[in-house]
């Protein structure tokens, strides 16, 4: 464990030579310094429980409901009486100029959220879901396209266009001071399958070495984009079936190196219960163990159990909740957890949160209520 108690003494320094502290030296690089150093400390008190789009609108009641500014609450705010302590949001199609994410959420209403959270202290992180370059599809149209947008390539004029618009969106996070707010920002995630074009499927780990240090330097260092603390996020479901000591050659397979990485991710939702609580407590212990030899942080950024399915957790005999997930994150050094969104309710089901009324409400109070699960509530402040 000495070397978690050196990556803790190290965690300022790092902060501030680390990939994304690049451009001025005004306020905003302090507040995404002081917010990296302090989710660091924060971790001897626990780890930090988020959701995706929690405030914006949720099922609690066994009804959908919506806030267009979001500040009073959250399917977890009426379960516990605290908002979660990460938010999570997506920018899918800010790239393609639309009003609205793959999701129907508007970015005028993601940005107002956004500003609201930050404003309460909690963490704000942020994917993108990006359109496929070459055939204009979804990320999920796995079209090999990560080198037609690299230098050179024949997309790589459309692809600027397309960081762009997202510079132009995340730096429009501010506070009412005009400061940037910081932003855990995890692009090109879940990369170790065939799940997304810029995955190991359709790229070749140079390929998205470069995409990824690419993206990196233009927001930073052309588009001076310094609120950005970067994520970066394997999916556990690629490499959970492979032998354990391939596991973390397979996590770093497409490491962009360590001066462009500022937390270590892991994406681990619950496909096989078994499964999911055997070795992703092993994983996480990894991840934290790699965290720790390069001065970063751990964190679950995805994971879930969909529709908190009642087949699937009585099945093994465990509340997902406290002996699915608790084991599997408890003592592992890690900032946060976060679930992804609740999105709809039978016969549409997409859901992954705990709310008022659903199958694991009673479960989640459990979980939710142990010391070293911290909601918004908890939090101290971050950004000093």
């Amino acid at each position: 464990m000495r070397i978690k108690e050196l990556a803790l003494s190290i965690m300022a320094a790092m902060a501030l030579l680390s990939c994304s502290c690049g451009g001025s030296d005004g306020p905003t690089r302090d507040l995404r310094a002081g917010l990296l150093e302090n989710m660091g400390k924060l971790r001897s008190q626990g780890i930090m429980f988020g959701a995706q789009i929690p405030t914006e609108y949720g099922l609690s009641g066994g009804a959908r409901w919506e806030s267009l500014d979001g500040t009073d609450k959250s399917d977890t705010k009426v379960l516990t009486g605290s908002h979660p302590a990460v938010c999570g949001w997506d920018i899918s199609e800010i790239e393609l100029d639309h009003p609205k994410n793959i999701d129907g959420e508007s970015f005028d209403v993601i940005r107002k959220h956004i500003q609201a959270a930050y404003a309460r202290g909690a963490v704000n992180t942020i994917s993108w879901h990006c359109a496929n370059p070459v055939t204009m599809g979804n990320s999920w149209d796995n079209t090999p396209a990560v080198k037609p947008i690299l230098p050179g390539g024949a997309k790589h004029e459309l692809f600027l266009t397309w960081l762009d618009r997202v510079a132009d969106f995340l730096g429009s996070m501010t506070t009412p001071e005009g400061e940037r707010i910081p932003l855990v920002f995890r692009p090109w995630h879940e990369h170790t399958g065939n799940g997304f074009w810029w995955g190991k499927g359709s790229s070749t780990a140079g390929e998205y070495k470069a995409l990824w240090k690419f993206t990196v330097e233009y927001l930073r260092d052309v588009k001076g984009l310094d609120n950005l603390i970067w994520a970066y996020s394997p999916d556990a479901i690629h490499f959970i079936w492979s032998p354990r000591e391939q596991y973390r050659d397979i996590y770093l397979e497409f490491w962009p190196g360590d001066e462009y990485v500022d937390i270590i991710g892991l994406d681990a939702y619950d496909a096989d219960g078994r499964r999911f609580s055997e070795e992703v407590p092993y994983i996480c212990s990894m991840i934290s163990d790699i965290a720790a030899e390069k001065g970063k942080i751990a964190a679950v950024t995805e994971c879930g159990l969909e529709n908190n399915n009642p087949e699937h957790s009585s099945y093994y005999n465990r509340e997902w909740w406290t002996d699915v997930l608790y084991p599997a994150i408890k003592d592992k050094d890690l900032s946060f957890v976060m679930l992804w969104r609740n999105g709809g309710l039978p016969p549409q089901s997409h859901y992954f949160n705990a709310y008022k009324g659903c199958y694991s409400e009673d479960n989640f109070l459990k979980f939710a209520s142990r010391e070293d699960i911290l909601l918004e509530k908890d939090l101290p402040a971050l950004y000093q």
